[in-house]
């Protein structure tokens, strides 16, 4: 099922195919729009025009906090072409460094503050979805020429495929400025994952699963989690399932309780 949403986010994606024309539709995931297939605006390059034009960006916010309520980072996890590919490169998954997946953040917030300074979409010069989107489906259409931008552009692309094959999820785990956006939603979005704390034995079967190096039975949800359910079909006990609902505010988590040492 999640290979099949995968492609839908795919296929919206390269939209274009079909001869209609650009449409006001923000992509929930990470997808250039100056793909030569793209009838959607990507997220994070809408974002930095919004910045440098100095837009009240009321359509912008309105459509990612309706995003993030219904899925959080499970747009990561099952929607977004990039994130496919991460997940195509996922050989070796590793933990997460904890600290380290905050760099994301970090990225946004670069991200703001280079197209306010520079009155420039700086991130899309480095993007290496734009380099797999636009860049070379550019140079093949006889329209980019192999210059100092091109060169950039696969010179972060190699990087970043580099990381991918390495770690599992890397550009997804510390260097994505729309799972970061996402993220801040991962805790009161619609999807999100239950724990059972009476038939978990903590056997570790799902962290050997996570595509993200998390311990889903202690981190789901967390904001490095993309709600992709492979935990959920590691765990032949049951204790994890991925669910649809709103999350009532207050409502248990199911932790498991604090052991308290005894002082005698």
């Amino acid at each position: 099922m999640r290979r099949i949403s995968q492609g839908f986010g795919l296929l919206l994606g390269l939209f274009g195919f079909t001869g209609i024309g650009v449409t006001h539709i923000i992509f929930p995931g990470l997808h250039c729009y100056a793909c030569p297939l793209s009838v959607t605006i990507c997220p994070i390059g809408l974002m930095q025009n919004l910045v440098i034009y100095g837009t009240v960006p009321y359509f912008w916010i309105g459509t990612i906090i309706a995003y993030g309520l219904v899925l959080g980072r499970g747009f990561c996890g099952w929607f977004c072409p990039f994130g496919t590919l991460n997940d195509l490169l996922s050989f070796n998954k590793t933990r997460i460094v904890k600290s380290f997946s905050y760099t994301k953040y970090v990225v946004l917030i670069g991200t703001i503050v280079a197209a306010w300074a520079f009155a420039d979409t700086m991130f899309c010069k480095l993007c290496p979805a734009a380099s797999i989107e636009a860049s070379i489906p550019y140079l093949f259409l006889g329209v980019a020429h192999v210059n100092r931008p091109f060169i950039v552009h696969m010179i972060t692309l190699g990087l970043v495929l580099i990381g991918m094959v390495l770690i599992s999820r890397f550009w997804c785990r510390y260097l994505c400025p729309m799972g970061a956006i996402l993220s801040l939603f991962n805790r009161v979005s619609f999807l999100h994952l239950k724990l059972d704390t009476n038939r978990c034995s903590r056997c570790n079967a799902c962290a050997a699963a996570c595509p993200m190096g998390l311990k889903p039975y202690e981190e789901y949800d967390d904001h490095n989690c993309i709600k992709c359910g492979e935990c959920t079909s590691a765990c032949s006990l049951d204790a994890l399932t991925l669910t649809f609902s709103p999350q009532l505010p207050g409502k248990s988590r199911g932790q498991f309780p604090v052991r308290r040492s005894i002082d005698t």
